[in-house]
């Protein structure tokens, strides 16, 4: 095997993003990589057996790779650095310091570390000057957005969600969310009206944009994220080409935009949601005390939480429903029409072996349907030291959510609109390792059968 030697020092601290979180000096650059060759000068001397790869992180993040007997190279932080090593972060946690493994591009179509590269690359990225987002104390690989051009009048065409006819669950209302914006887009209506207290307002600010001062604050602050008008009457809108939507028509609609600028869009709404989540502050429209979104992932992975290495499994058995959507979701997609349910112990372990994760921790996060799913997996040799649950006191969906967007490698249920969320929210924030639709090929293998485009597309209503 390779051998990783990761130096720790003051000035080369590993990091858990692999990108700059802001550009440093031409002078502070040269320094640097003046000292990364003393150290490796010394290493070499000090070191009975050169290692053949060393990797050097420093604070922000600028990788380092140095070949043995092929001098000194200087890569650049946004180069994947292409090697069979799979580059782990350290960690005082039990369970949760990462480990140096070895992988052949064979194992698996998804050929990264679930570690050093957890990030995919993001088109907002390219520039240096960039600050990127951060969820709940661990980092993303997503540029915060820029803020809208809104206009804050009313205007003629107006797109109303009113106070009911709410539609499905969370996964749902969220769907339907973001599709208010792409049928107002495509009808080019003027102004998107949002009753106060009503489904839609109930929907997002369980989890993001809670009340922390006064009404007339959020009200400025909702606005302005989302270029959206929330009345409390309609009389608001009096004189004006009032359309009203219902969730239905939302869930089902389908843009004939072209597909990667519908995705864009999305991507831009939930880092737009994510800007401000909530933290266990603040009420909502209806004065109701908010829940803390961070709640899981402080309890599961506590102090360490910024560079915890771990994976989610979200087990949804979708009442009595489960078999039959995920079976017209399997027509659709290609994917195995039972496996997602059933999650059983070979299903995860081809998952999460080519890529090194079967020796961190497992957090399994579900509706409580199919005890069973755990109860099989605990039984497992391989997975059942690494197998936990959320603690209960702080599960909830918001937070289980967020320990699922912020893992290093999820494997959701491609029938749950929540688990779609989930792998959505991971592509937005530019996060590896995300796995919803899966088949065995004509070998009996696990593959994957479909890409970003299906994690984006139709929904079937749960």
């Amino acid at each position: 095997k390779q051998i990783i030697h990761q130096v720790e020092m003051e000035h080369f601290k590993p990091t858990f993003s692999r990108r700059a979180t802001r550009a440093k000096s031409r002078k502070s650059r040269i320094g640097n990589s003046l000292i990364v060759i003393s150290v490796f000068i010394v290493a070499s001397i000090l070191l009975r057996d050169a290692p053949d790869l060393v990797i050097l992180f420093d604070c922000d993040g600028q990788r380092f790779l140095t070949e043995k007997n092929e001098g000194v190279t200087i890569i650049d932080e946004n180069v994947n650095v292409k090697s069979d090593v799979q580059v782990g972060f350290e960690s005082d946690a039990e369970g949760f310091e990462a480990k140096s493994e070895t992988t052949s591009e064979s194992e698996s179509n998804h050929s990264t570390s679930a570690f050093e590269d957890n990030y995919i690359d993001s088109n907002d990225n390219n520039e240096r000057d960039v600050e990127l987002m951060e969820i709940c104390g661990r980092k993303t690989a997503a540029s915060i957005p820029n803020p809208k051009q809104c206009d804050s009048s009313i205007g003629k065409r107006v797109l109303l969600v009113e106070k009911w006819d709410k539609y499905g669950r969370t996964g749902n209302n969220l769907r339907e969310f973001f599709h208010l914006f792409q049928y107002a887009k495509d009808e080019k209506f003027d102004t998107i009206a949002i009753v106060k207290e009503g489904w839609m307002t109930d929907a997002i600010m369980k989890f993001w944009y809670a009340i922390e001062e006064s009404y007339e604050d959020w009200q400025k602050k909702f606005e302005e994220a989302f270029c959206v008008k929330i009345i409390s009457d309609k009389k608001e809108l009096k004189g004006r080409d009032i359309h009203k939507i219902t969730g239905r028509d939302l869930f089902y609609f389908k843009s004939p935009e072209d597909k990667k600028t519908k995705i864009d869009n999305q991507k831009d709404l939930i880092k737009t949601l994510f800007q401000s989540y909530n933290e266990g502050n603040g009420v909502d429209v209806y004065d109701k005390p908010v829940e803390d979104m961070c709640s899981a992932i402080d309890a599961s992975l506590g102090e360490i939480k910024s560079s915890a290495v771990y994976s989610v499994i979200h087990s949804r058995k979708l009442e009595s429903q489960g078999n039959e959507v995920l079976k017209r979701t399997s027509e659709v997609t290609g994917c195995d029409p039972v496996a997602a349910l059933n999650m059983d112990p070979d299903y995860v372990k081809s998952i999460l072996e080519p890529i090194g994760m079967l020796d961190h921790p497992i957090l399994l996060i579900s509706d409580g349907e199919n005890p069973d799913v755990f109860k099989r997996l605990h039984k497992d040799p391989d997975i059942g030291p690494q197998i936990r649950e959320v603690p209960k006191e702080s599960s909830w969906l918001g937070g289980d959510m967020t320990l699922a967007i912020m893992s290093n490698a999820f494997i959701g249920n491609p029938a749950s609109s929540l688990s779609a969320f989930i792998a959505q929210s991971r592509v937005a924030f530019g996060l590896n390792n995300t796995y919803l639709f899966r088949s065995r090929d004509g070998g009996g293998e696990w593959k994957d059968v479909c890409d970003e485009n299906c994690i984006f597309g139709p929904r079937l209503a749960l």
